[in-house]
């Protein structure tokens, strides 16, 4: 069996995929885009991989020298990466996106209903990926919202984990300082054996005008944040009896104004 090899469109076709692959993993990653960069990386990868390919013989050293050797430089290319673990991160996705890509590439061109039509299909791939990318930073931003913390009191820390919701805003009157919410069962040894006064303070929300809040204060908080953890000094907790989630998945709401404290 013979094939037609079109180098042009061989070219175009590899220089397009690459360069929506690192678009797409720049999407996702939230890494600073610059174009020149992008499209040197992709004239570099499909250069490389094109040249492998009509110089190599054997298949095996050709996906060896693609996939461990064009690709990492090709990505390097476009982020200019310093630090290992986030170039590896960049990689890992570029290098997911060009499988997708071409996946839903080859299906579509072998798809009848579609007509084999080559730049529809890509354009088809382009939007499913972009999509894709977009559910993902919206994972991500919510994700990145819940924060490990360490509660700091007179009997040591206790680890939990904290939602930053920028709607709470409730502030203590008499102290001046915004107002966190948290289980009361993860406070409720220290504040049986009377570590921890309770007072109440007045607050409002929806479906209750107004009503009254147990609050306790602690020492502290660490608010365990990857580029540098923030510490709040003596900080307001009002009291949940019940979850706060139904899922559970966080200990304490913080307040939205704990990040300009």
């Amino acid at each position: 069996m013979e094939y037609e090899l079109y180098i042009d469109v061989l070219f175009l076709t590899n220089f397009t995929m690459d360069s929506v692959a690192l678009m797409i993993a720049g999407k996702m990653m939230r890494e600073r885009i610059r174009m020149g960069r992008l499209l040197l990386g992709s004239l570099v990868g499909t250069a490389g991989s094109m040249s492998l390919f009509f110089f190599l013989n054997d298949y095996t050293w050709y996906q060896l020298g693609v996939h461990f050797l064009v690709n990492p430089l090709m990505v390097w290319l476009c982020y200019r990466s310093r630090k290992w673990k986030q170039f590896l991160g960049q990689w890992f996705v570029t290098y997911l996106s060009c499988i997708l890509l071409g996946g839903i590439l080859t299906w579509g061109t072998a798809n009848s209903a579609l007509g084999g039509n080559l730049w529809l299909c890509l354009a088809g791939a382009f939007l499913f990926l972009f999509l894709a990318g977009k559910m993902l930073g919206q994972f991500r931003r919510q994700k990145e919202t819940i924060y490990e913390i360490l509660l700091v009191t007179g009997q040591g820390n206790l680890p939990a984990r904290g939602f930053f919701d920028t709607g709470n805003l409730l502030m203590d009157p008499i102290v001046g300082k915004p107002v966190h919410i948290v289980k009361r069962e993860i406070l409720s040894e220290q504040i049986e054996k009377g570590l921890l006064p309770i007072r109440l303070i007045p607050f409002h929300s929806l479906g209750m005008e107004e009503g009254l809040l147990e609050a306790v204060t602690i020492e502290g908080i660490y608010i365990l944040k990857e580029e540098q953890p923030l510490y709040l000094e003596r900080p307001v907790l009002g009291l949940a009896k019940e979850k706060l989630f139904q899922d559970d998945r966080c200990d304490v709401i913080l307040n939205g104004k704990s990040m300009n404290n």
